[in-house]
Formats: C-alpha cells, structure tokens, sequence
C-alpha cells in the first residue's frame, strides 16, 4: 500500500511537472502570435537609458521608421554561459506600444569585453555602434532576436 501512494505521488509530480511546462510553452507562442499579428500596429516607441533611468526618445511620427517589421524572424534562447558574457543591466530598453499600450519591450545588452571569443550562433546576433557591441534581449522569453537593422538605426539616431 505505502509502494502505490508513493508511486501515485510520484506520477503526480511528474504530471504537474509536465503541465506547467505545457503551460509556459502554450503561453510563449501566444505571446510570439500576438507580437507577430499585432507589429504591424506599433505607432509608438519608447527608449529609455538604464545609466541614467528616464526615457531618452520617444516617437509617435517616427514610429513607423524604427519599428522592426519581422522582429521574431530569428530568436534563440540565450544560454546561461552566453549571457555571462554581457552587462547585467541594459544599456537601454527600447518598448514598442500600439495605441499606448506596451506591445512588447527588449533591452539592449553590451558585450562586457569585444576580445572575448564569442560562438558562432551568437554571431549572428551582434551588432556594433558606436565602438560597443550589442545583443537584443527579450528578457520575458530569455531569446535574443537577430532582426535589428531598424533597432540600429533607432540607436545610432540617438
């Protein structure tokens, strides 16, 4: 008898184990969705400077020319050792708003030292300006995005 009650609460916990990782799963592609359907709409953008914590820019004109059209064309989760290799605080955290609303929001990582050897799949996802290299970072997924030619534009204006 105490063999079964143990096995049951064994099945249990892998169970609840598997459903909130379910869960977390489903809720990720609903977020994904909903950047994807909804990007289209972004007519504001807000960055703000981490350094100094105010908003440096803000754009409702503008909007249309630094939002990133297919922001999720290329993500990858950021590995724990790969995240070491860059300032735990953003530089700056650009949000990008439809009607007032945050939309979603992606902070801007600097590469702690450049003479660092940095794989080849995060190659992809660097970029350079002005002498630092950077990563875009979406902290609610822990996925870097590799599209970011408007988001460096956006930075360089800046």
């Amino acid at each position: 008898m105490k063999k079964m009650r143990i096995g049951l609460i064994l099945i249990a916990v892998v169970l609840i184990v598997l459903g909130w990782g379910a869960h977390k799963q489903k809720e990720e592609k609903q977020q994904i969705n909903k950047i994807i359907n909804e990007q289209q709409d972004v007519n504001q953008i807000e960055v703000k400077d981490n350094k100094f914590d105010k908003v440096i820019f803000s754009t409702e004109h503008e909007a249309e020319q630094y939002k990133e059209y297919y922001p999720l064309s290329h993500i990858e989760k950021l590995e724990k050792a790969d995240r070491k290799l860059f300032e735990n605080d953003p530089d700056y955290t650009i949000i990008y708003k439809v009607d007032g609303k945050e939309l979603y929001s992606v902070e801007i990582l600097r590469l702690k030292n450049n003479d660092v050897a940095i794989s080849e799949e995060l190659q992809p996802f660097l970029f350079q300006i002005k002498g630092h290299t950077y990563v875009i970072y979406w902290p609610d997924q822990n996925k870097i995005l590799q599209q970011s030619k408007n988001t460096q534009k956006l930075l360089r204006h800046l």
